[in-house]
Formats: structure tokens, sequence, C-alpha cells
């Protein structure tokens, strides 16, 4: 399904480094991830819950758990040498993935979000690796302030709390505020692969570390598993996994830009469900700064390869 929305947006003249231009490279880098020890992989493994999801190698939880004193120094030296090689193992790359229902008819696939489910041991890299990552854009201050998502102490609350604070001082000084609500479609399916890895370098991130993050984002292989049955293995050429917390990180850098293709109003965003905003006293102001950005949204949206949902797009005015 990210392979057909990607290939059907149309080419852009506009490329995603056109949003780049403006930014310095991080007066920081990371340009390793640094080793993991013992004690953080022994407090992981005895942390497992039992009947967490195994992945398509069938190693379970409860498995683990009992194991770890024993496998734990097998699995730091896996881990070391994945770090100092960049590569992360291709047996860790096969998910099975669940497709999970949102909303609306049944039988529309466009109604279901895909969960992918790897391996556990590979779950847990990826966590350290999360933590690590997200460490660094935190000191190196990268991600915007308009992210709400997938962040510690950040939350739909948080999000809404910010929106109407300024919405209620607008209305406090006789402004109107106009409000245009956009949903991205199939999002983290149609993260592109070649698009990322330039993001991440102009933050900073190089060397092993992004050798070791284009390794785990190439070559992956999923079977969709439906009533206890798999379906033949599929290549994945676009988007990053959900349901796990590298994944979600990855998609944060990804759309991390956005700001910066709009001239007239301001974002708020949780992950890929945003809404841009703007006031003023008069009306006809409000619908031309929303109708010029939402042209600019359209050519962001382009050159990144993401695709908005028309049916649940919506625009709104508040007195």
């Amino acid at each position: 399904m990210g392979d057909k929305l990607s290939n059907d947006i149309p080419q852009s003249n506009v490329t995603p480094e056109s949003y780049l231009s403006d930014v310095q490279n991080s007066v920081n880098q990371l340009t390793c991830f640094r080793e993991i020890t013992e004690p953080e992989i022994l407090g992981l493994l005895q942390g497992l819950v039992a009947s967490k999801a195994s992945g398509i190698d069938g190693i379970s939880a409860k498995i683990l758990k009992i194991a770890a004193p024993s496998i734990t120094p097998s699995i730091v030296s896996i881990f070391n040498q994945s770090i100092a090689t960049g590569i992360f193992p291709s047996d860790w790359k096969v998910a099975r993935v669940a497709p999970i229902h949102k909303t609306g008819a049944k039988h529309d696939m466009e109604n279901y979000r895909p969960i992918s489910v790897i391996s556990i041991i590979a779950k847990i890299m990826k966590k350290l690796i999360h933590n690590q990552l997200y460490d660094y854009l935190i000191a190196s201050n990268l991600l915007t302030n308009s992210q709400h998502g997938f962040r510690p102490c950040h939350s739909t609350t948080t999000a809404l709390l910010d929106i109407t604070n300024r919405w209620y001082q607008n209305m406090d000084v006789g402004q109107l505020n106009g409000v245009v609500f956009l949903d991205l479609k199939k999002a983290f399916d149609t993260v592109d692969h070649n698009i990322l890895p330039k993001k991440l370098k102009i933050d900073g991130i190089k060397g092993m570390a992004l050798c070791w993050l284009r390794s785990y984002l190439s070559d992956r292989i999923q079977y969709c598993q439906i009533n206890g049955h798999l379906s033949d293995p599929l290549t994945v050429k676009t988007g990053i996994p959900q349901g796990s917390g590298l994944g979600p990180l990855l998609f944060l850098i990804y759309i991390n830009d956005f700001p910066k293709c709009l001239r007239h109003t301001r974002p708020d965003m949780f992950a890929d469900d945003t809404q841009i905003a703007t006031s003023n006293s008069d009306i006809n102001v409000i619908l031309e700064n929303l109708n010029t950005d939402l042209i600019n949204v359209s050519t962001w949206m382009s050159a990144n390869k993401l695709t908005l949902n028309n049916k649940k797009n919506g625009v709104h005015g508040y007195r």
C-alpha cells in the first residue's frame, strides 16, 4: 500500500532538501551508538511481560525472561557487534503484520492499521537505540516544539491545552480563529527510505550510526497473519514499522521540517495528525492565509512522498 501511494504522487519540482537548506547542521553529531552493557540487557530481559507477543522466530518472552542470566553475555556481544559494524541483523527485519481494524467497513483494507510484530530480541535492541537517538535529539534541541506525539511529557492533552489556550487568547482580543485539520494517509507506510537518511544526516547523525539506521530500514520482509495463517513474504520498500519506539521516532524526524513550509499559519502536531491555524479580525485575511499555506502544504507533501487523506481533512472557524 505504501509503494502504491508513493507511486501515485505526481513528480514534484521541489525536493525535500529545499526545506532543509536553511537548517544548519547540528553542532553536535551522533557518529556511533555507544556500546550496550550487560546490566542494561539483563534488566530489560527480566522486565519482559511473559505474555508479550513473539515474532516470526517463535522465541517467547517467557523463555527469554527465564534464561536471562545465561544468555545476557551473548546478546550483549551480538548487539555491540551490530553497533560496531553498522548492520542490523537480517533475521530481525522479518515482521509478522497484524491488521488492526480502526473504523469503518471491515471489508475495506484502508480501514486497517498494520502492526508489525518482530523478534523480541530485536525489540530490545531497537529500544536501546531509540533511547540513545532520542537523548541526542533532545540534547541538540532538534525536534520542533510543535510536535506532541511519541515524546515523554507530551500527549494529546498537552497539544489540546496549547491549542485551546492560544485560541482563547485570540478571542479575548476580538480576533477570529481559522483552523484546518489535516490527516495523512498511511503516513508511516509511505516514509521514503531515500529521503529519511538525508534528514538524519542534516540532523548530525552520521558515520556508523547512520549506517546502522540505513541497515535497519533496508531489505525488510513482512508476512501478513490473519486467523492464524501467514501470507507469502513481501519485501517492504517504503515505510517504517509501527508498534516499536524506534519507528515512531524516525517518523518524527521525517516530518520534523513540516513547519518550515508554512508562511502564514502555525502548526500543532501529534505524530501525523496535524492542524494549521491563523487568526485575524478579518475573515477574508484568514481565508487567504489558510489557502496560501494549504498550497505550501501540498507542495511539501509531494516533495516528501506523503499523501493527505482528503476524506478526513476539515476546515473550522472559531469566534
